[in-house]
């Protein structure tokens, strides 16, 4: 017998605002964001989250590595508050 296939969590649309930052720069830090999300394991199996507002401040010097992981740690807090 096959294995049931296990839930997943879709992201219709991520929209990241990084105000000041080139278009490489912004795209870079999307990209790490999507992966770190992907790869996160905790996000919720079920139900629907119309909008999921994440605001933070960081240096606008930061890398897209650093930014990434503000970015996903937030993100991850606060869907672990949603009901």
């Amino acid at each position: 017998m096959p294995d049931a296939p296990t839930p997943m969590t879709r992201i219709d649309r991520l929209r990241i605002v990084l105000p000041g930052g080139d278009v490489d720069h912004s795209r870079k830090v999307a990209k790490l964001v999507a992966a770190g999300l992907a790869n996160a394991g905790a996000l919720p199996q079920a139900g629907d989250i119309p909008t999921l507002r994440v605001t933070l401040t960081a240096d606008h010097r930061a890398d897209p590595e650093t930014l990434a992981r503000l970015i996903v740690a937030a993100t991850l807090r606060d869907l672990a508050r949603t009901p």
